[in-house]
């Protein structure tokens, strides 16, 4: 455990949570930035989630280190392919609408 905390502070990367060890009297702990990083922690584990339930991720059984990696990369791939086809269909809908309104004011005038 200390490695890793050593490692993250010779790499600059700041930890959320509380420290290890009793706490420092006076220390007190910055909340909103508590906050932002549960926020953040949380999109991150939903990806995961949503990854696992509907791209297969939690299926995976490859033996093989380079297999399970690109198992894991295809998944990714899906998700991302998913969300461009969500945004195309939403922008689809937007100027099927906007068609459906401008043959209606022309069949109107």
């Amino acid at each position: 455990m200390r490695t890793r905390l050593s490692y993250c502070k010779a790499h600059g990367i700041r930890l959320s949570g509380p420290a290890l060890g009793r706490p420092k009297k006076g220390e007190t702990r910055d909340k909103a930035q508590d906050y932002r990083d549960e926020c953040e922690r949380v999109e991150v584990e939903r990806r995961f989630s949503l990854a696992k339930r509907k791209c297969g991720m939690g299926l995976v059984t490859a033996k093989l280190r380079e297999t399970a990696a690109h198992v894991i990369a295809m998944s990714v791939l899906v998700l991302n392919l998913r969300k461009i086809q969500r945004a195309l269909l939403r922008i689809l809908t937007y100027l099927l609408e906007i068609l459906a309104q401008n043959k209606n004011w022309a069949l109107v005038q």
